[in-house]
């Protein structure tokens, strides 16, 4: 499984987002529509990083989920509450950047998709698409259906992800503010994502356990 930091320049980016809101003439990306496939999904992500269109790669990760993950590179809570709330494309797009710089060539060479299984859990379903390398090594996307068929960061990649957002999340519960009741709850919406990417068959013993704390600290806020 994939396993990598987060570009910095996310803080940057999702910060002049939660500015934009406040500037009429400052374009904040609009999510648009997905994929009409899973398989498509990919497969447009693979040309849009090859071109590329970071902008673009951006509407196809399912939203809220870039806003979450730039917790591990230290976006504070107010940046993070008004990315989810106001849309989080540009964090999403600059993710994609910082991927295609520093995953080699996964998903920005030349690569072949196939449909894989269907994971159904907790009434969402995860639809795998299996990316096979020019060297004849496989990775596993993970997408799901929100308007249209996105890339789920979580259920995809939580293992490059989940170990550094554990002291944010710990911190975030302890906060009694207007910006942990709207992050909270977002949290607790990745819950399915995350119990997927646990599940994969690739995962590594320790990947599993970060996965499952990050879990467990999502999971006791009532």
């Amino acid at each position: 499984m994939w396993r990598k930091t987060l570009s910095a320049g996310l803080v940057l980016v999702i910060g002049l987002s939660a500015c934009a809101r406040d500037d009429p003439a400052t374009a904040v990306p609009e999510i648009g529509e997905g994929a009409e496939t899973p398989q498509e999904a990919v497969e447009n992500l693979v040309v849009l990083l090859n071109d590329p269109d970071f902008t673009a790669a951006g509407r196809l990760m399912v939203p809220g989920h870039a806003a979450l993950a730039s917790l591990v590179e230290g976006a504070t809570f107010a940046q993070v509450a008004d990315a989810i709330e106001d849309g989080d494309v540009a964090v999403a797009s600059n993710f994609w950047a910082g991927f295609a710089q520093g995953a080699g060539s996964f998903l920005t060479g030349s690569v072949t998709t196939s449909n894989g299984p269907v994971v159904n859990e907790s009434g969402l379903d995860f639809h795998t698409v299996e990316v096979t390398l020019d060297d004849g090594s496989r990775r596993q996307i993970l997408t799901r259906d929100a308007k249209g068929f996105r890339i789920d960061l979580f259920a995809s990649f939580a293992a490059g992800l989940a170990d550094k957002m554990i002291p944010p999340v710990e911190r975030l519960i302890t906060s009694q503010t207007d910006d942990a009741s709207i992050i909270l709850p977002a949290l607790k919406e990745i819950v399915p994502s995350l119990l997927v990417a646990a599940s994969q068959p690739d995962m590594t013993p320790r990947s599993i356990q970060e996965i499952l704390r990050l879990l467990e600290l999502i999971t006791r806020v009532s």
